[in-house]
């Protein structure tokens, strides 16, 4: 889909492919992970944080429903450059709901980028594998809402793996307290 769409502009960017702008990833990346089912109030709170970036700021998630989803939305409204982290090739988006923003976050100068060839499905392990570089490319994670048992959880032990710190809403889900109180996490609340 995503080959024939933009015309085989599939490129390389060391292991990853990438259809849209490589230099999306070549500034300043915050990263953004959470809750497919996030609510009113940490949807706001995530807005509210993205809209605080700086201009030059990429946002960088993984185009799964709920906070992915809000993190990419608002990107794009601010005029900053949106990177999806794709768990798939790109003939193979996954939800399928997201196609439509996907096509939107490239021809706005983002990027998709995979470790995937495009013909690639997804797999329960390649969802983990997609957190891991979530993780790498941000200078930071910005941590709406999650629960301890989720596929978020991955991406904010990658975080504290590699030193990096973790904004986190200072709310009252099961993750956001666990890292809240864990002094292994370098953590900001707000």
């Amino acid at each position: 889909m995503f080959s024939r769409v933009f015309g085989g502009s599939v490129s390389r960017l060391g292991r990853l492919f990438v259809v849209g702008s490589a230099s999306a990833l070549a500034g300043s990346c915050v990263s953004v992970a959470g809750a497919r089912s996030i609510d009113a109030q940490s949807s706001r709170w995530l807005e509210g944080m993205i809209e605080q970036l700086a201009p030059d700021t990429t946002v960088v998630s993984g185009l799964a429903l709920g906070a992915d989803t809000v993190a990419h939305e608002t990107a794009l409204g601010c005029g900053l450059p949106t990177v999806a982290v794709l768990p798939s090739g790109f003939d193979n988006i996954t939800p399928r709901s997201n196609i439509r923003l996907a096509r939107r976050i490239v021809e706005a100068g983002g990027a998709l980028v995979s470790e995937y060839t495009p013909a690639t499905r997804a797999t329960r392990g390649s969802f983990v594998a997609r957190n891991r570089i979530i993780a790498e490319l941000g200078k930071l994670l910005i941590v709406p809402q999650f629960e301890v048992r989720s596929g978020t959880r991955h991406t904010v032990d990658f975080v504290q793996q590699m030193g990096k710190p973790i904004v986190v809403q200072n709310a009252d889900y099961s993750g956001n307290q666990f890292v809240l109180r864990n002094t292994n996490y370098l953590t900001v609340a707000k």
